[in-house]
């Protein structure tokens, strides 16, 4: 089974799954082709439930195939418990309930377009 179709099947066939969402924006990501940096979250209502996502940047600067950037937004999911506790580097975390709603996710991916212009929607 890909990768692809095994994520698919853990988002969409078990039910809800909560995770913590570690609160790190302002640090710039690299890699060999290029980064990435997380600017800032925002929260939206959706169907009555808060939903928390996190607007970013990402650039090719140092890729051999030449330069690219996208303006993307990323979203952890349906907030839980807002800033409840401390990681060991004393950084706040969420506990967020991953969406796993095609119709929810179509709905959400339209609205931050909108708002954000952003060129992409991925969710956790």
């Amino acid at each position: 089974m890909s990768s692809v179709i095994r994520e698919y099947h853990e988002r969409h066939d078990r039910g809800p799954v909560s995770k913590e969402y570690t609160h790190e924006l302002q640090k710039e990501v690299r890699s060999i082709s290029g980064g990435y940096m997380l600017e800032r979250e925002e929260t939206i209502k959706v169907d009555g439930k808060t939903v928390l996502y996190v607007v970013g940047n990402a650039l090719a600067d140092s890729s051999c195939c030449g330069f690219w950037g996208c303006h993307y937004a990323l979203v952890p999911g349906y907030v839980m418990n807002w800033r409840h506790t401390y990681n060991e580097e004393g950084i706040p975390l969420t506990t967020v309930e991953a969406i796993a709603n095609e119709e929810v996710e179509r709905k959400i991916t339209k609205v931050l377009e909108e708002k954000e212009g952003v060129s992409q929607v991925r969710f956790w």
